[in-house]
């Protein structure tokens, strides 16, 4: 794996953790977990000790992926939550890495909602939102690979965050 393929794992990570977080934790749930909560968390502590908050995450993303699944469908759309998977199996072992747990653990030690939508306004690094309810197309996968969708991505949920509106950002397969 090279840097830059570490670097965009790290932002996926990051991402994800980020928006299964807040998804759960806003009034109503965009999904029914409460894997990243306080609670959650530590009943996962007691479970895996060393990998908490990897389950934690990975708990989170199941609902998140159904949900959006549900919104925009499997067919010819993926979404932060659901990957190629080439990329998911890169996440996967990046995760399983020392620094892909620091990476959550240092995304976990963020407190409270406004140093969380703030982190995932930072990752959208200035993107303007295309939309801010339900399902939004934000780009192909070949986008994603080259680090110009998971800006609009993350700006997408950081503006339905702000606004309680679900929203579900979706790429699509590159055009034939």
């Amino acid at each position: 794996m090279t840097g830059g393929d570490m670097d965009w794992t790290t932002s996926i990570i990051q991402a994800r953790l980020l928006v299964a977080n807040l998804g759960e934790g806003i009034s109503p749930p965009w999904w029914r977990s409460q894997a990243t909560s306080p609670v959650g968390l530590r009943m996962l502590g007691r479970l895996f000790p060393r990998t908490a908050v990897a389950a934690a995450l990975e708990t989170a993303s199941r609902a998140a992926s159904l949900e959006h699944d549900a919104r925009i469908g499997r067919v010819g759309a993926y979404h932060l939550f659901r990957l190629p998977a080439a990329d998911e199996a890169a996440v996967r072992d990046f995760l399983r890495s020392d620094e892909g747990r620091h990476c959550l653990e240092d995304v976990a030690r963020l407190d409270g909602t406004d140093s969380r939508l703030a982190a995932l306004t930072q990752l959208a690094g200035g993107e303007a939102a295309p939309g801010t309810h339900g399902p939004v197309h934000c780009g192909t996968l070949a986008t994603l690979q080259r680090g110009r969708a998971l800006p609009r991505l993350c700006a997408t949920y950081a503006a339905g965050l702000r606004a309680a509106s679900p929203v579900f950002p979706y790429l699509g397969e590159e055009a034939v």
